[in-house]
């Protein structure tokens, strides 16, 4: 078990709680049970004390002065060698004491000889008529020998147990922790394999426990990087073949004209005209998204009718839909303030319209409608075309993804609209989501927040 180890850590930490919690308890026994026998000592010598007065107020009563009495009590209450008794009259003149056999000298008592002493008054006929001193020594302290071997014995058994518990702490340190330790070991292995270029290392992790949903979330993470990954690569490929696409038609066409092979007229330079521009429309649309995506993209908000964005975007669209023989449908309710940037809206709405019109047959049907569904304004772009499957509505906002990617780029998009809708969308606080439309085809929602209206 090497020294810095997560499993020589945890068995040092239980170890160490062990120790502690035996040396605590030690100390607080100690205390504790020191200070509860100093309680049940004294409590013992003020009975005495008492049990002492008692029978002198009774001698007392029967002798009718101190030098009987006192020396009748003495008789019967002196006989321990461990305690002094002293009587004191009403006056506080000492009558009567006793000694300690072996002739204790003064010097013995304040160093080796402990003491405690408890009084208690002398009462006859319901006067005090004297007090009793009743002193209690003890060699050592107000602890006997006995006493002190107790102690120590007791002592000695909670160090044994401490050791013992010790010892299972460890051993206990030890066994959790290898059951930390080896999830975390294929945790850091898989994640050293993927550094190295393997990327489909995982580390097979189920269970319940803490540890094991961390191998099962590190899975889920390495799954979603593989994911972007893959998603990533097609983007390079969907990009660099769009960007080949009009770049083989321009040089073509430039190459067969310096060659002669075709005249250098309206017509062609009209066809290289044409192919820069969707070029530029290209490249301009790609810089677009990424500025949305690192919220770079300037935004003025403003709180405004939506019923005026999505107007212009109806009739910015119209001439597209009635070029292409779409039916356009709208139904719009005024009075819906949201607090938005209105070109951005109008773009949002008007990249709705243009994949509807892509992706309904000619001759179909474009509806719109804005309505208030509780706090949310509501913008509805449905129509009766192919529609999305159920198992493409999470992806299909997702940049430069299509449901076919065999789908002619011409008429099928390269996926960056609706991609554009959804930043725009939330950067105005609102989702957006796809359904199946009641005309047969798809409905996409976006929801807005009605201004001053509490969520």
């Amino acid at each position: 078990m090497k020294r810095g180890s997560l499993t020589f850590q945890l068995a040092f930490a239980f170890a160490f709680v062990a120790i502690a919690t035996a040396v605590i308890s030690a100390v607080v026994i100690t205390v504790t049970w020191q200070r509860q026998f100093e309680v049940y000592i004294e409590r013992g010598v003020q009975e005495r004390a008492d049990e002492a007065a008692d029978y002198f107020g009774t001698q007392y009563e029967r002798a009718g002065d101190w030098a009987t009495a006192a020396s009748l009590g003495l008789l019967t209450v002196g006989v321990s060698p461990d305690l002094r008794i002293e009587v004191l009259d009403a006056e506080g003149d000492l009558v009567a004491h006793t000694v300690a056999p072996g002739g204790v000298t003064e010097d013995e008592t304040v160093h080796e000889w402990g003491e405690v002493t408890a009084e208690a008054d002398i009462v006859a006929a319901e006067e005090v008529v004297g007090t009793v001193i009743v002193t209690q020594r003890t060699r050592g302290g107000i602890f006997t020998e006995r006493d002190a071997w107790f102690r120590e014995v007791s002592l000695m058994g909670l160090g044994v147990a401490a050791a013992i518990a010790v010892v299972l702490a460890s051993l206990a340190g030890v066994v959790y922790s290898r059951g930390i330790v080896r999830p975390i070991e294929a945790v850091t292995r898989a994640a050293e394999r993927i550094r190295r270029g393997d990327r489909s290392a995982r580390t097979g992790m189920t269970g319940g426990d803490p540890v094991a949903d961390l191998g099962m979330t590190f899975d889920q993470m390495a799954d979603a990087v593989e994911a972007e990954r893959r998603f990533e690569q097609q983007l390079t490929a969907d990009v660099a073949h769009e960007l080949r696409t009009p770049l083989q038609a321009i040089q073509a066409t430039v190459e067969a004209m310096q060659d002669g092979v075709l005249p250098t007229d309206e017509e062609r330079l009209t066809l290289i005209h044409d192919e820069t521009m969707r070029l530029g429309r290209l490249t301009q649309s790609i810089m677009e998204l990424s500025r949305l995506e690192t919220g770079s993209a300037a935004f003025t908000f403003a709180v405004l009718d939506a019923a005026g964005p999505v107007g212009n975007a109806i009739e910015s669209s119209r001439a597209l839909m009635e070029s292409t023989g779409h039916v356009l449908e709208d139904s719009l309710e005024s009075g819906l303030a949201v607090r938005a940037d209105a070109d951005r809206l109008t773009q949002a709405v008007g990249n709705l319209l243009s994949n509807a019109a892509r992706y309904t047959p000619e001759g179909g049907t474009v509806r719109v409608r804005l309505l208030r569904d509780g706090t949310d304004a509501v913008i509805e772009v449905a129509d009766s075309g192919m529609g999305v499957a159920e198992e493409d509505r999470e992806r299909v906002f997702t940049r430069f993804w299509r449901a076919d990617p065999a789908r002619n780029r011409a008429s099928g998009g390269l996926g960056i609209g609706l991609a554009v809708v959804r930043e725009i969308v939330e950067r105005h606080g609102g989702r957006v989501g796809v359904h199946e439309s009641d005309l047969g085809g798809a409905a996409f929602v976006v929801r807005l927040p009605l201004a001053g209206e509490k969520r």
